[in-house]
């Protein structure tokens, strides 16, 4: 009994570090420096896991590890799921058909040509498929084998995408970046954190659209 309950506070310590980093983000974010360059507090989040991954990762007690992964693994997923929940047959039909083709053209381009390349690169083909479907769909929610390619990439696209539509260097409507954001970036996290610092309007259609291709998961 008493291992157990101290277990339970071992994985509650883990748990309110990560409420206290969630919090920090969210007073963070509201510096005028960071609302002038859109950080939204999922993207001060991340910049604060970094810091903590090459920081404090290996000066904490080994004890609130778990507490930790709880909160990456099942409370990140239960987040996703909520905010899946806000998605409706009329939501997808406000984005358009155009949308949906789209997500459906990158999702079987990404699949096939990843494969290819797999074969060129002489990649074991169930690796390959792997990989591929990670990159169309979901990242590393899809394939954890190849989860570093995809965070990298996806959290760079996160920087860049608002930086490249607040200067008017991509020259799309709001509605157009929202159905490029979806389409493009691997992670839902990855879509929900650049659509926040590009404006709710974007926010709403990439989430939207990026659900759209959680969603062809099943049929592949």
């Amino acid at each position: 009994m008493v291992k157990i309950s101290e277990s339970r506070g071992n994985m509650l310590h883990g748990v309110l570090l990560v409420a206290l980093f969630s919090c920090a983000a969210f007073y963070i974010a509201r510096f005028p420096f960071f609302q002038r360059i859109s950080f939204s507090p999922l993207i001060i989040g991340i910049l604060l896991g970094m810091l903590y991954a090459n920081s404090l990762r290996n000066r904490l007690p080994e004890t609130w590890v778990p507490g930790i992964q709880f909160s990456a693994k099942q409370l990140l997923r239960l987040g996703i799921i909520l905010y899946g929940f806000r998605l409706t047959i009329g939501n997808i039909m406000e984005v358009g058909w155009g949308a949906i083709v789209a997500d459906a053209v990158i999702v079987t381009g990404t699949i096939l040509l990843g494969v290819l390349f797999g074969k060129w690169l002489k990649m074991d083909r169930d690796t390959a498929l792997l990989v591929s479907v990670g990159s169309s769909i979901c990242g590393a929610a899809a394939v954890l084998g190849a989860d570093a390619t995809m965070v990298i990439f996806g959290t760079l696209s996160m920087f860049l995408y608002p930086f490249l539509y607040r200067n008017g260097w991509l020259g799309m409507t709001a509605h157009d970046m929202g159905i490029y954001t979806g389409s493009t970036l691997h992670e839902v996290a990855h879509v929900v954190g650049a659509g926040n610092a590009m404006g709710a309007e974007i926010q709403d259609t990439a989430t939207i659209v990026k659900m759209i291709r959680v969603m062809m998961l099943v049929p592949v």
